[in-house]
C-alpha cells in the first residue's frame, strides 16, 4: 500500500464547507416525489384541526366530559325533576301471551315484583 500523499491527508482535515447546491441535494435525499407536498397538506390540515378545537372550545380529555366551560347546571337539575328516571326491570312470566290482553310479571330489584300490562 502506498504511502497517501500531503495534500490528500490535509483534504481530509480540512474539508471544505457545503455550498448551497450541496445542501439542497442533501435535503431531497430519500424523499419521494410527493414529500413535500404531503408533508405541507398534513400541516395544513394540523392547523385547521386547531383552529376548530379553539373556535368550539373543545378539547380533548379521557373521561369524556364537556368542558366546564360548556356545562348548564341549571337546566340539568330542571331536567332531572321534570323527568323520571328509567328503571330495569327482569320479566319472569307472561300471562295470555300473544293476546291483546297480555299481562307480565316483571321484577324490579330495587323495588318488587309487579304485575302490569305494557303497552304503548
Amino acid at each position: 500500500m502506498a504511502p497517501e500523499p500531503e495534500d490528500d491527508i490535509m483534504a481530509e482535515k480540512n474539508p471544505r464547507p457545503l455550498d448551497e447546491d450541496d445542501i439542497a441535494l442533501l435535503k431531497t435525499y430519500g424523499l419521494g416525489p410527493y414529500s413535500t407536498s404531503i408533508k405541507t397538506a398534513e400541516k395544513e390540515i394540523k392547523e385547521l384541526a386547531k383552529r376548530i378545537n379553539d373556535l368550539c372550545g373543545i378539547k380533548e380529555s379521557d373521561t369524556g366530559l364537556a368542558p366546564p366551560s360548556q356545562w348548564d347546571l341549571v337546566s340539568d337539575k330542571q331536567m332531572m325533576q321534570e323527568e323520571q328516571p328509567l328503571q330495569v326491570a327482569r320479566c319472569t312470566k307472561i300471562i295470555n301471551p300473544n293476546t291483546d290482553d297480555a299481562k307480565y310479571m316483571i321484577n324490579v330489584k330495587q323495588i318488587a315484583k309487579v304485575c302490569g300490562w305494557i303497552g304503548g
